[in-house]
């Protein structure tokens, strides 16, 4: 005789870059542990792998995880996990306040403090920034926001001074680029043919290029916590996956 099987809730959630809101069920203990194997590894890239797998079967509509932006696919998960494990996190900091003593300075703290995080608080990335860019009065571009493919050059820009990391970040996040007569689009050009085009840029007309990334949506959660030990009032900021998780 077949075990029963039990239903499960259905959540619905709403993101920026999709229509209309997505439908998903909570992950189950096999996927927990798969979870679970990838924060052990301590490896970004298998964590995002691991990640886009359960996202990809917890949902209920047809989403293409591969090109929604990295931002949306960081409030899946995080609400995600919040309906199938629970809503707060626990996260460890140690307290770097140097203390003094009757001799003078006595160091640091060290005391480590425990920071529970409310996943339900954390606001979803709701900016509504322009993702088409007008360098002149005939040309301009259309950009996409970085999704799990270009995560790989966003980390390269954060890790290099080389300036082709910058270029090729750009070029990862290119849809089209268009003038009065044409449409050019990243996937039939190269990435030699899209650098000559940024380097004939004014400063100012680059800089519109990077505000594009620095002010892109992102998860971030900021609070406020005393030291049990000193008192010292902390404010810690968290940002993306990985903050949240390890």
């Amino acid at each position: 005789m077949p075990l029963p099987k039990i239903d499960l809730p259905i959540y619905e959630l709403k993101l920026v870059s999709l229509p209309q809101p997505i439908k998903y069920r909570p992950f189950l203990v096999k996927e927990e542990k798969l979870l679970l194997m990838a924060l052990q590894s301590n490896d970004e890239e298998n964590i995002y792998n691991t990640i886009k797998q359960v996202i990809n079967n917890c949902l209920l509509n047809e989403v293409d995880i591969e090109n929604i932006p990295i931002f949306d696919l960081e409030y899946i998960f995080l609400q995600l996990r919040a309906q199938s494990i629970g809503n707060v996190v626990e996260s460890y900091y140690t307290c770097k306040n140097r203390i003094n003593d009757e001799e003078g300075d006595a160091g640091f703290c060290s005391h480590t403090m425990k920071i529970n995080v409310d996943l339900f608080l954390i606001e979803p990335p709701i900016k509504n920034l322009p993702s088409r860019i007008q360098l002149t009065s005939t040309i301009g571009v259309q950009m996409k926001f970085p999704n799990v493919r270009s995560m790989r050059s966003v980390k390269d820009v954060i890790e290099s001074t080389d300036s082709n990391a910058v270029y090729r970040l750009m070029f990862d996040c290119l849809d089209f680029i268009y003038d009065a007569e044409e449409v050019y689009y990243a996937s039939e050009s190269s990435f030699e043919e899209f650098k000559e085009f940024v380097e004939s840029l004014t400063q100012d007309q680059f800089d519109k290029l990077v505000n594009f990334f620095e002010k892109m949506p992102n998860i971030t959660h900021s609070t406020k916590h005393n030291c049990e030990k000193c008192g010292f009032e902390h404010t810690f900021t968290m940002e993306g996956l990985i903050d949240f998780f390890i």
